[in-house]
């Protein structure tokens, strides 16, 4: 690593009263320090074991760091990675002001853990291969397509919840989160078939053949994906399939990103006054002119929503600005919208590729554009309220030590 001594990785295991499961992790540390080259490497753990985060965190600073990548290895984040993992963290890094901080994505999503699940499975299958179903096992099931919501597993409708509980097989979207697998039967089949921007995709065509299979094979079949399956979420697609094969389908609406991000960014994408119409558009068909004919269709509605637009934000600003829109015309991007680890950074067209590289930002985030943006310093609510959640954690601690 460069500046050896200076920037440090801290891997963050989640701690276990299995000693070996520990070893593990400071192993993977270990190996980590070696194949990467990184110059300075610490094992940390969320409970249980030493060193905790916030030690960890100290004896790197100790040892020289200034900058600190935060690794969480995890294989099953459910809400450490997003929600205790970066609490601790923040904790920790109050007191070196000095020192930055950056935490990784988790595993879970990772085309490469992906692979290497898929060839464990196919060892296995190589050794005790699986009896064919006979004729008389197949009979129809039925596919529901479920929205899971933005992310807080409070949004999530009392449908849903009970579908999950209910169902068979669950075929999930990278974007849903792990915490609502919680609600899923152990005897209940579990399927990631999730869309990685950047990463490996999983074909739709393979998708739609895995629901047709389930279904028709007597299962109750629960396919959920982020935010709400019929806005950018192919769940049309996925229900022609599904009508074309003659296997029963229903359709469960959810609360769409495009709508509660902004809201738990405090802004709301109308208000009397300043926005009376909305346009939400996507960001991802980027390689042609249908992004641009798509932002200039939009550009007359007083309040833009982009989803999955940050790899073509700069592009997006510039389209915006051409199709009549002011410079100034504020910006919001919103990421992680709705969890613990929120982030927010508002901007205007003329300045907000630059701030969101400036940021680091990645993905997936919400872009919101229009004049409501201005009212998020009064209607900020979510965010205050765990900055303010985090505070009263530290003072307890303080009072308790």
């Amino acid at each position: 690593m460069s500046n050896s001594g200076r920037e440090a990785v801290l891997v963050v295991g989640h701690g276990s009263r299995r000693e070996e499961a520990n070893a593990d992790v400071r192993l993977a540390a270990q190996h980590i320090g070696e194949r990467g080259g990184f110059g300075l490497v610490l094992a940390a753990f969320l409970e249980i074991v030493n060193p905790t985060i916030d030690e960890g965190f100290a004896r790197l600073v100790e040892a020289g760091a200034n900058h600190i990548i935060v690794h969480p290895y995890f294989l099953s984040p459910g809400r450490h990675t997003r929600g205790d993992v970066p609490v601790e963290v923040h904790k920790a890094a109050c007191r070196f002001p000095h020192v930055s901080y950056q935490i990784t994505e988790p595993l879970s999503g990772h085309a490469l853990v992906i692979d290497a699940s898929i060839e464990r499975i196919r060892e296995t299958q190589a050794l005790q291969p699986t009896p064919l179903s006979t004729e008389k096992e197949i009979h129809s099931g039925k596919v529901y397509l479920v929205g899971a919501g933005p992310g807080d597993p409070g949004l999530l409708t009392v449908k849903a919840l009970e579908l999950l509980r209910r169902a068979d097989v669950v075929v999930y979207d990278y974007l849903v989160n792990p915490d609502l697998l919680t609600n899923v039967r152990d005897a209940a089949e579990r399927i990631y078939a999730g869309k990685l921007g950047g990463g490996k995709q999983t074909p739709q065509d393979d998708i739609n053949t895995l629901l047709i299979d389930r279904a028709r094979h007597g299962k109750l079949v629960v396919r959920l994906k982020g935010g709400d399956p019929f806005l950018f979420g192919r769940g049309g697609e996925e229900g022609q399939a599904l009508r074309a094969a003659s296997v029963p389908f229903e359709i469960v609406p959810g609360v769409s990103s495009a709508l509660a991000v902004p809201a738990y960014a405090g802004i709301p994408v109308t208000h009397r006054g300043l926005s009376r119409s909305v346009a939400i558009i996507t960001g991802v068909q980027a390689g042609d002119d249908n992004l641009s004919a798509q932002i200039q269709r939009a550009a007359s509605a007083d309040t833009i929503v982009i989803l999955m637009g940050l790899s073509q934000l700069r592009r997006i600003a510039e389209q915006l600005i051409v199709a009549g829109r002011t410079p100034n015309t504020p910006v919001a991007v919103i990421r992680w919208g709705t969890y613990e680890t929120q982030q927010t950074i508002t901007a205007t067209l003329d300045d907000v590729a630059d701030r969101v590289q400036q940021e680091r930002l990645s993905a997936p985030v919400v872009i919101v554009v229009g004049e409501v943006v201005r009212l998020r310093g009064e209607l900020n609510w979510f965010e205050k309220g765990v900055a303010d959640l985090i505070e009263a954690r530290q003072c307890e601690e303080v009072v308790s030590s």
